[in-house]
């Protein structure tokens, strides 16, 4: 029974000293032995830092639109989105009048002859 708890014990001495280990140490390893690779990129001589994520951001420069701004704004997209409708309607008018002008083609004749086309 106290061998049970001596290899206990010695396990859990092994498990903390390596969660103990240091990337200096990884380092210092060979790369025949599994260590860092040949071609690896050098380590940073400072660590990066974090993103301010729980920082609020910087106050804008821009100010606010005026009311009186924002109506200029609307009757300035509605007069644009009007001449566009007249525009794509205009087109739809022309591309509908030419489908109507083509040619129709020519009906097979009942007896079977063969147009010049075939």
């Amino acid at each position: 029974m106290a061998v049970r708890y001596q290899a206990a014990a010695i396990l859990f001495a092994v498990a903390l000293s390596a969660a103990g280990c240091s990337t200096a140490a990884v380092d210092s390893i060979p790369n025949w032995a599994g260590g860092k690779p040949e071609n690896a990129p050098p380590r940073l001589a400072t660590e990066m830092e974090y993103l301010p994520v729980n920082e609020r951001p910087p106050a804008r420069d821009t100010k606010i639109v005026t009311v009186e701004e924002q109506a200029k704004i609307e009757k300035e997209l509605a007069a644009a989105r009007d001449v566009q409708a007249k525009q794509a309607a205009q087109v739809k008018k022309d591309r509908a009048g030419m489908l109507a002008n083509q040619p129709k083609p020519a009906a097979s004749p009942a007896t079977g002859a063969m147009s010049p086309n075939q």
